[in-house]
């Protein structure tokens, strides 16, 4: 019943975690002084502690599962794409901190990339879990 109950966890963070890292996406698309804030704040207490429960209730689920011995290279290769995930996250929170902190409401160009690759990020996630092709 743990199990069952830390997945739907597991599953809840995940979906907050990439909503909010496609809110803060988008709205660093067409920044303004009334929203960045609003947004760094809406990071900071939301998105980035689903990706820290994200990570919590996976690593749990995988050792309770028995996914670290010898579950072929689907683990391996889902961990590496989460790592991207989060790395990802990263950038895009740096940005948008820069941006707070220099009052700077120029579109950000190199974010409108982050969207796609986060979601073909996410589409490699789920076809490793659901599939464990490899």
């Amino acid at each position: 019943m743990l199990y069952e109950l830390t997945k739907v966890a597991h599953i809840i963070s995940v979906i907050v975690f990439i909503s909010g890292m496609a809110v803060v996406a988008l709205f660093l698309r067409n920044p303004s002084a009334d929203t960045l804030p609003a947004i760094q704040t809406f990071d900071r207490r939301v998105t980035t502690p689903a990706m820290l429960l994200t990570w919590a209730f996976g690593l749990y689920l995988g050792v309770q599962g028995g996914w670290f011995s010898g579950s072929g290279f689907w683990l391996a290769g889902k961990i590496l794409l989460v790592l991207v995930l989060s790395g990802l996250h990263g950038m895009i929170t740096g940005r948008l901190r820069r941006k707070v902190r220099e009052d700077d409401y120029t579109s950000d160009t190199a974010t409108r990339t982050a969207l796609p690759i986060g979601f073909a990020l996410v589409g490699g996630i789920v076809l490793l879990v659901t599939t464990k092709l490899i």
